[in-house]
C-alpha cells in the first residue's frame, strides 16, 4: 500500500485545476468504467467496429481528473475491468460445463489492470504533473506489456488488435510490436481528455484562437498519426513477394468433447477424408499440414540408450497401464503408419501429435509438430516451449491439487505436458519452416523466439501455426486468435499459415493481409500458395523495446513521487 501522504492524488490548492473537472465529477465513475468497457469491447470481434478503439477509453481516462473520492474512482474502474473481460474471454466457460468458474477467475484476476491504470495515472497527472497525453499511453501500454508475461502471458485484447484489419495502420508492428499502435490509439483517447478539460480558446486581436496547449496536443497528435500512416502506406506499396511451397491446411470441425471421446480409427478417417480431397485440389501441394494434436495415437520416442529398469521406472510413472512391449510395439506401429502414409501420397505432412519421450534424464509428454518426409526415415521435430496454464499444464497442482477445478479436465486427465526445450526448424527442401503450436502465436515473444535462435543465421520463409480452437465452439475467442496472429506476421515480416481444427484456417502474408481463410465451425482444406517475404524487421532484432520502456517508466513513477516528496519537504 501507499502511503498516506503519497496515496493522496488530489491536486493541490496551488496546482492549476483543469476547467472541466468539476463537470466530469458529477458523472459516476462506475458509469464512465462501464461506458469504456461496453464500447471498447465492441471494437474487438465478434461486432468488430474497430474505429470505436479511438473513444472508448476516454470515459475511463477521464477518471483520472476527476474529483470525485478515490474508493468511487477506483471502484468505477475495476467494475469497468471486469464487465469488460467478462463479456471479451466468455469463450472460456465453453471450454467444459463447470468452466464458468475459471472464467469468472480469470476475469477478476485481469480486472485489476483498470483501477491499477487509474492509480497510476492519478500519480502521474495529479502528483508529477505529467500531462494525460503522456501518462495514459505510457502506462496503459507498459500495463498491456506486462500481460504478456504473467502466468507465462495473455496478450490478448491489446488495443492494436481492433485494428488488425486497418493494414496502413499496422505496418508500425514491424520496429514497435503491436504495443506501437497500442501507444497511439491509447494516445488518440488521452487526447480526448485533455480537448474536454484543459483550456480550449484563448482571445486574440484577431479573434479566439487554440491556446498553446491545444496546439501543441493537436500537432503532436496529427504528426504521430500521419508519420504511422505514411509509414504503412510506403512499406505497403514497396513490398515485393515471390512465390513459395504450396500448402494444404487441413481444417477438421471436431468439437473437443467429440475429439476426447471418439475412437482414435473414427478420427484417421476425418484426415484421410481431408487429406485426399486435398490431392485432389488443382495443384499439387509441396506440404499438408494437420491441426494441433490432431495424429490420435501419439508419437513415441525411446532413447537406444536407456537401460531397461529405467525404462521400466519412466512407463510406471507416465502411464502405468502399458508395459515396456506396450510402448515399443506402439512406436513401431506408429512410426510405421505415418511413414508409409506419408510415402504413399508422396508429399511431406506436418502433423501435429503429442510425443511421448523416454530419454535416460526422465519421460516427457510434449506437444509437438512432427515433419515427415516421403523416402525418409529421419523426422524432424519442434515441441511446444509456451504451455497454456491450466490448458496444458496445472501450475502447483502437486500441492495445490484444487487448482485442477480451474481446468475442462478431471482425474487423470488432467494435463501433464511438458515444456519444449528450445526453438526449432524445419528444412523443407530450400525452404526454412518454423512451427508456432496453439496460442504460441498470439505471444510475441514465443515467435520472436523463433527469429533469433541459431546465432541469427537465417529467419524462418514461413511460421505455420497448428491449433486446436475446438473448444470454443464458434466464438469470437477463433476471431481474436486470428486477429492476434496477423501481427506476428507483420512484426517479423513472415508470411504465417494457420491449420486449426474448428477454425479460422488462413495464410497472412508479410503485410498482414489475410490473403484466404476458411469459415469456422467448417470441414475443408485451404490450398494455397505462399507468397515469401525477403524483408526483415527491427522488431525480430530488438523485441519490445516501446513495452520495455514503457514498463521502466511505469515502475519508476514511484520512487520519482517519493523523492519529490523528499525534495518539498527539504525545502520547507
Amino acid at each position: 500500500m501507499l502511503s498516506p501522504t503519497l496515496a493522496e492524488d488530489r491536486p493541490r490548492a496551488a496546482d492549476p485545476e483543469p476547467k472541466a473537472v468539476r463537470g466530469t465529477s458529477g458523472l459516476p465513475s462506475a458509469v464512465s468504467g462501464l461506458a469504456s468497457a461496453v464500447l471498447l469491447w465492441v471494437a474487438f470481434p465478434p461486432i468488430g467496429w474497430s474505429w470505436l478503439a479511438w473513444v472508448a477509453l476516454a470515459p475511463l481516462f477521464l477518471q483520472i481528473v476527476s474529483v470525485r473520492s478515490r474508493a468511487s474512482l477506483y471502484f468505477g474502474a475495476w467494475a469497468g475491468g471486469m464487465a469488460f473481460w467478462l463479456l471479451s474471454i466468455h469463450w472460456v466457460r465453453l471450454t467444459d460445463e463447470t468452466a464458468w468458474l475459471a472464467w469468472m477467475v480469470m476475469a477478476l484476476a485481469l480486472s485489476v489492470w483498470w483501477p491499477g491504470f487509474l492509480a497510476l495515472a492519478r500519480l502521474a497527472v495529479l502528483r508529477l504533473r505529467l500531462p494525460v497525453m503522456i501518462a495514459a499511453p505510457v502506462l496503459w501500454v507498459g500495463l498491456e506489456f506486462i500481460r504478456a508475461y504473467v502466468l507465462t502471458g495473455f496478450p490478448w485484447y491489446y488495443l492494436a488488435h481492433s485494428q488488425h484489419r486497418v493494414l496502413p495502420l499496422i505496418q508500425i508492428a514491424d520496429f514497435a510490436g503491436a504495443l506501437g499502435l497500442s501507444f497511439l490509439i491509447a494516445l488518440v483517447n488521452a487526447w480526448w481528455v485533455d480537448l474536454l478539460t484543459l483550456p480550449l480558446l484563448r482571445p486574440t486581436d484577431r479573434g479566439p484562437r487554440l491556446t498553446r496547449a491545444q496546439v501543441i496536443r493537436l500537432t503532436a497528435l496529427v504528426v504521430l498519426l500521419g508519420a504511422t500512416i505514411g509509414y504503412g502506406t510506403y512499406r505497403l506499396a514497396s513490398a515485393r513477394f515471390r512465390p513459395g511451397p504450396r500448402l494444404a491446411l487441413l481444417q477438421s470441425n471436431i468439437i473437443q468433447r467429440y475429439k476426447m471421446s471418439a475412437g482414435p480409427e473414427e478420427l484417421i478417417a476425418i484426415y484421410r477424408r481431408l487429406i485426399n480431397r486435398a490431392l485432389r485440389s488443382p495443384g499439387r501441394p509441396d506440404l499438408i499440414v494437420w491441426p494441433e494434436t490432431s495424429y490420435p495415437y501419439g508419437y513415441v520416442e525411446i532413447d537406444p540408450g536407456l537401460a531397461p529398469a529405467e525404462f521400466a521406472r519412466q512407463v510406471t510413472r507416465l502411464a502405468g497401464k502399458r508395459t515396456m512391449e506396450d510402448w515399443r510395439a506402439w512406436k513401431v506401429a506408429v512410426a510405421r503408419q505415418l511413414h508409409s502414409w506419408t510415402d504413399e501420397i508422396g508429399v511431406p505432412m506436418l502433423v501435429g501429435a503429442v510425443t511421448y519421450d523416454f530419454r535416460r534424464d526422465g519421460p516427457s509428454k510434449f506437444n509437438s509438430a512432427i515433419l515427415f518426409t516421403p523416402g525418409a526415415e529421419a523426422i524432424q521435430s519442434y515441441h511446444k516451449v509456451h504451455l497454456v496454464p491450466f490448458g496444458e499444464y496445472v501450475p502447483l497442482v502437486e500441492s495445490l491439487p484444487w487448482l485442477t477445478v480451474l481446468t475442462p479436465y478431471r482425474g487423470t486427465q488432467v494435463p501433464n505436458l511438458t515444456f519444449g526445450r528450445a526453438a526449432s526448424w524445419f528444412q523443407l527442401g530450400p525452404y526454412r519452416l518454423a512451427a508456432a503450436i496453439c496460442f504460441e502465436d498470439t505471444v510475441p515473444q514465443a515467435v520472436r523466439r523463433l527469429f533469433r535462435g541459431d546465432g541469427g543465421n537465417r529467419q524462418p520463409d514461413l511460421v505455420l501455426n497448428l491449433s486446436n480452437d475446438g473448444w470454443f465452439h464458434g466464438s469470437s475467442e477463433h476471431d481474436m486468435h486470428l486477429a492476434t496472429s496477423v501481427f506476428r506476421a507483420v512484426e517479423n515480416r513472415v508470411p504465417l499459415a494457420r491449420a486449426v481444427n474448428t477454425g479460422i484456417s488462413a495464410l497472412i502474408d508479410g503485410n498482414g493481409r489475410i490473403l484466404d481463410a476458411l469459415p469456422k465451425l467448417t470441414e475443408g482444406v485451404l490450398s494455397k500458395t505462399v507468397q515469401l517475404d525477403d524483408r526483415t524487421s527491427l522488431y525480430s532484432a530488438w523485441g519490445d523495446w516501446l513495452g520495455l520502456s514503457c514498463l521502466a517508466v511505469s515502475i519508476g513513477l514511484l520512487p520519482l513521487a517519493l523523492a519529490r516528496d523528499l525534495l518539498a519537504r527539504l525545502r520547507s
